[in-house]
């Protein structure tokens, strides 16, 4: 007779082994992006002349700011499972309320730091807004969130009229007019931006919070987990981090336009995908959100030192973003985001 045993051991080894494979299977996706990023490194620096020079990589340090905190105010969103289609609107927002609050042509405020917190309180707003009506009225969050990002680009509209208000304070302005060690201020404020956000994901209990409603709301539920709250959240924080990139922007160019928020979505998008953070929720982070910036932006780089127009970039930026979609849902196996 077969040891009963030995046939349980064996369906132990059996389980064992099949964990073995998945979480090595994990492991080397996770380890994609990397891949790509050096491959992307090595293959321009060959085709594409002056791609790897010391002044190149400080360039594209400096073109990360913008993005890269977009990008890591939607993280949060994402990994709950929905998404957040507001970018554009509410960044244009961020940028005009910004341009009348610090010391302007058009109005009297000269309030500095302080109106910099406003716009991106403003912005918060917005973003919590968005959260409580998909939440509460169990709208689709993308839906939701695109209809705001036309009323916040409306409320810019509103607000500036028709001629942009140019921005006179000097020390704002050199938020991206000065460099420390090369690189512009808003690229290093965008690099304490994501520290904050690592700290907040690998440290408290909403960054752990924000992972278990992704991979599965009923379950954080059941231990009491308050799951709007948290989605809330995460929404007020996309909202906040726009908001900011917002502000930075307008520094860059020095007025406030509704022009400032004019197609970002769709690059943050692609970073937060490609960098491996699923759109079905639950997977990813920061970090990945991190790599799938610098991958974008040496892409970018790298096809614009060769030449390439700006509408072929997009569609290559589409194609990109189409298989790390797709990638993500054969992950998965689940509805990809609402």
């Amino acid at each position: 007779m077969a040891n009963p045993q030995a046939a349980s051991l064996s369906v132990a080894d059996e389980f064992v082994q099949k964990i073995e494979r998945k979480n090595r299977k994990d492991r080397i996706i996770q380890l994609v992006p990397v891949f790509v990023l050096v491959g992307l490194y090595l293959v321009f620096s060959v085709a594409a002349p002056g791609f790897a020079s010391l002044e190149n990589l400080i360039t594209m340090l400096g073109q990360t700011a913008l993005p890269l905190t977009v990008a890591l105010g939607i993280t949060f969103v994402i990994i709950t499972g929905c998404i957040d289609l507001s970018v554009d609107g509410v960044m244009s927002l961020g940028g005009c309320v910004v341009s009348l609050l610090v010391m302007n042509n058009m109005t009297s405020l000269s309030l500095g730091i302080a109106g910099v917190l406003l716009s991106v309180a403003v912005c918060a707003l917005i973003g919590f807004f968005v959260g409580l009506i998909h939440v509460k009225a169990r709208i689709p969050s993308f839906m939701v969130s695109y209809g705001f990002s036309g009323i916040a680009a409306g409320v810019a509209t509103a607000v500036t009229g028709a001629v942009a208000p140019t921005i006179l304070d000097e020390g704002f302005r050199n938020l991206a007019l000065t460099n420390f060690l090369g690189i512009p201020y808003t690229a290093w404020i965008s690099f304490a931006v994501f520290a904050v956000a690592y700290i907040i994901q690998e440290y408290t209990a909403f960054g752990r919070y924000l992972f278990a409603v992704g991979n599965d709301e009923s379950i954080p539920k059941v231990i009491g987990v308050n799951t709007q709250s948290v989605k809330l959240k995460a929404f007020a924080w996309s909202g906040a981090l726009i908001g900011l990139a917002g502000v930075l922007g307008a520094s860059r160019i020095g007025m406030g336009t509704t022009l400032i928020g004019k197609n970002n979505l769709f690059p943050a998008m692609t970073a937060v995908v490609l960098g491996g953070t699923s759109l079905s929720g639950g997977r990813g982070g920061v970090l990945n959100t991190l790599l799938g910036i610098l991958i974008v932006t040496e892409l970018n780089n790298g096809l614009v030192l060769l030449g390439v127009s700006s509408d072929l970039q997009t569609g290559i930026q589409s194609l990109i973003i189409l298989a790390a979609v797709a990638l993500s849902s054969v992950r998965g196996r689940r509805v990809v985001s609402k």
